[in-house]
């Protein structure tokens, strides 16, 4: 450090450059202290709303999966739909305008997409258990409660895995439920 100093001292005409330098590296190292903690939230954001579009996907899985396995009933039901509504209720608390990307297939898109189809699916849930009317479902009916969570597993699954969605032909065959 020294010899730098005497070496600038008898080289006087290169202190001006040697001032330039050092101020440079002092804003370089100022831009790094400033902008480091707003791409870590950006990073943070952006993980946070792949986790809610996973949870969106779980709790869905997780009614298909489970529910070959027992006759649905009005409280199972709405407590599906319960369960949907969390869901929906954290995606919604989201800061989903703060995310970088507000593509088409973007993070953000695609939280919105999923409200949409949770908030699709607990309403049904809802409307299915107010059908049961008090009694238990038929093996008849759960497979079409089945089939239609199945559907709408499938659409978050695609979303999800970045295939290109194409919009609904209509008019859709719509399964019938045989009572």
């Amino acid at each position: 450090m020294q010899n730098s100093i005497l070496w600038l001292e008898n080289h006087d005409k290169l202190a001006g450059w040697a001032q330039f330098l050092g101020a440079m590296l002092a804003l370089v190292a100022t831009y790094f202290t400033v902008f480091i903690p707003i791409w870590h939230r950006k990073r943070q954001l952006n993980n946070a709303a792949k986790r809610l579009s996973l949870h969106g996907f779980e709790v869905i899985e997780s009614y298909y999966r489970t529910s070959a396995f027992f006759l649905p009933f009005p409280i199972s039901l709405k407590g599906a739909a319960r369960s949907f509504g969390a869901v929906i209720d954290e995606i919604n608390r989201f800061p989903v305008f703060e995310l970088d990307d507000q593509g088409e297939r973007s993070t953000a898109r695609h939280l919105f997409a999923l409200v949409a189809v949770l908030d699709l699916t607990r309403m049904a849930l809802e409307n299915f258990a107010d059908d049961l009317d008090g009694k238990q479902a038929s093996e008849d009916d759960r497979d079409f409660i089945r089939g239609f969570i199945g559907q709408q597993l499938e659409f978050v699954r695609k979303m999800l895995a970045g295939e290109e969605l194409k919009r609904p032909e209509w008019p859709v065959e719509i399964p019938t439920k045989t009572s």
